[in-house]
């Protein structure tokens, strides 16, 4: 008999993810259904989606997983402006509540938890349990990790803004034994500073860091390194290299107020070349420092600072490291996965994880219930024509050699932050001023920010370097562009730097787009599009045809794929 598990992640980008047998069936986001982006609370929509994707009602869960231990209410997530702007004051003032506040506040969340689940599926209370936040990040990254096999002994890393009162964690993992031999409290967080630099910036926390991340390379290097001494006494490696430590009195919990003072009249592209200077400086130091400690070199990465691409770059380049895998999309939105996997490993002692290993991100819903009155809308719309070529990938590769730009919403949604053919805007990338025509038509995106290539798996090596054999399908990682194949992704790589995040395109992992790149190689000799999500500007990812039909009409789009019907505007 099956063995279904259930994971929620009830924080900021909430969501559910459900296991069979150790194998994710689906997750989903919640903000893809509610349409309200990174949604906060409990995930209603997703926990009823991920269940009718599996085809199982709750009652047939053998267990219902949290991920942390803790986690806010919806109000206190929603409202940072109380709680992010604070200094030493603050600090100060904060250190004087009374030493049981947090475990009474706890037994008072957990118990609403609970009440939430129960209440919405009808499940007993003892099938619900909780999994702290730094071990759901970690267990997301390691049985799915494709670079360790069975009986190979891993270096699980986390990192990111804080959880369960942690920002990062050293673990040695071998089989179902996860040993954590290093942890940094929430109050020496690198990713506490580089999300309070995203918030004196003028832009938001927990969602545009990787804006800044872009804006980096177009500063000064010398001034980015003068001004990243700011932060340098912020927070330094431990001696042992196992830890972030503070170096000073001041926690990072409380450093906003210090990076005003420290930052005011430095130019605004300095100051985002310095927060990735020094992120970088501490992840190399921090990484080298575990791999001297332990020995081991083949990682596994989970967290929201491992979504930073260009530091896990460097991490990559280390000569120390043998092999490193990141979490996919590996901020909260992998709780969830997280949870229900460890619990199903730890109730489910096996030395091989093949079956949790993700053969793709393809883990939502088709909604293929809306197509039909999505395709019945649009024919009765006489700014639109609808038709059905006999092939729909050679159709969509024969516009995209054409010069044309091409939405795509077909099977299933993917899971996390980025699109991935599913749910994408997709273009020709050998011409930069694609970059101003789609902002212009829909994205809208800050000038300094670059798009995306996907790039064939079969000529992936044309474009950029991978000696780790890191195979990058989820845009999880930088890479240096070739420099004699520049041109042919200038549209989709960082002006700058010159460096991609490339999705790697295989026919396993998704057929019909691996031959629209492949069709559009033939006509062009080009291995690679840019690839951009399906969104307006400031919304979700669309989630099915409804949506994607909506934006269609809403933006400068002319042509969408929706599964196998293409509409196209009827352009006077």
């Amino acid at each position: 008999m099956s063995i279904w598990i259930l994971g929620i992640h009830d924080g900021h980008n909430c969501g559910a993810s459900l296991i069979c047998d150790g194998a994710v069936v689906a997750s989903v986001n919640e903000e893809r259904l509610s349409r309200n982006k990174n949604d906060i609370g409990y995930p209603r929509r997703s926990i009823e989606d991920v269940l009718a994707i599996g085809g199982i009602d709750a009652g047939e869960l053998d267990a219902v997983v949290y991920a942390s231990n803790f986690m806010h209410a919806r109000a206190h997530l929603e409202d940072i402006t109380r709680w992010y702007p604070v200094g030493l004051k603050e600090q100060r003032a904060d250190a004087r509540r009374p030493k049981d506040y947090a475990h009474k506040m706890l037994d008072i969340r957990r118990g609403e938890r609970i009440d939430d689940v129960v209440e919405h599926l009808g499940v007993a209370p003892d099938k619900v349990s909780f999994v702290e936040h730094h071990l759901a990040h970690l267990t997301a990254a390691y049985y799915t990790a494709p670079n360790i096999k069975a009986g190979q002994t891993a270096l699980g890393l986390t990192c990111d803004g804080a959880g369960d009162n942690l920002s990062a964690t050293v673990s040695i993992c071998q089989g179902t034994s996860i040993d954590r031999i290093a942890e940094t409290d929430r109050h020496a967080s690198l990713g506490k500073i580089y999300s309070r630099v995203t918030y004196m910036m003028g832009m938001t926390p927990w969602e545009h860091e990787y804006k800044l991340m872009g804006l980096a390379p177009y500063a000064d290097p010398e001034r980015s390194d003068q001004a990243a001494d700011a932060l340098r006494k912020l927070l330094r490696v431990s001696e042992d290299g196992l830890r972030f430590e503070l170096a000073s009195d001041l926690s990072t919990n409380y450093c906003y107020d210090y990076l005003r003072e420290q930052f005011e009249r430095v130019r605004f592209d300095t100051i985002a070349g310095a927060t990735q200077l020094f992120t970088e400086e501490m992840l190399v130091a921090w990484v080298r420092g575990c791999i001297a400690s332990t020995g081991v070199s083949d990682l596994v990465c989970g967290g929201g600072v491992f979504m930073n691409v260009k530091a896990n770059m460097l991490i990559a380049e280390m000569p120390e490291v043998r092999s490193m895998y990141v979490m996919p999309s590996a901020g909260d939105e992998s709780l969830s996965i997280g949870a229900a996997l460890h619990h199903y490993h730890q109730t489910n002692a096996s030395e091989s994880f093949e079956a949790s290993v993700l053969p793709n991100l393809y883990l939502g819903g088709s909604r293929g219930d809306e197509e039909e009155a999505a395709v019945e809308e649009a024919t009765k719309m006489s700014a639109l024509e609808v038709t059905q070529p006999d092939d729909m990938n050679i159709a969509i590769a024969e516009l995209l050699a054409n010069g044309e730009i091409v939405a795509s919403c077909r099977g299933p949604m993917e899971w996390g932050a980025r699109a991935l053919g599913n749910r994408s805007i997709l273009s020709p990338a050998d011409d930069f001023s694609r970059v101003d025509t789609i902002n212009a038509m829909i994205k809208m995106r800050d000038f300094w920010m670059p798009f995306a290539p996907s790039i064939l798996e079969e000529a992936a090596q044309e474009y950029f370097d991978d000696p780790k054999g890191i195979a990058p399908q989820y845009m999880t990682f930088a890479f240096p562009t070739a420099e004699d194949r520049y041109k042919d992704i200038s549209a989709a790589s960082h002006p700058k730097d010159r460096t991609i995040r490339p999705q790697v395109v295989t026919r396993a992992a998704n057929p019909d787009y691996h031959a629209v790149i492949a069709e559009y190689r033939k006509r062009t000799g080009r291995g690679a599009i840019m690839n951009t999500s399906f969104n307006l500007h400031g919304e979700p990812i669309v989630c099915g045809p409804a949506d994607a039909l909506r934006v269609l009409r809403l933006s400068g789009l002319e042509y969408l794929a929706l599964n196998n019907y293409l509409v196209a505007k009827n352009i006077a």
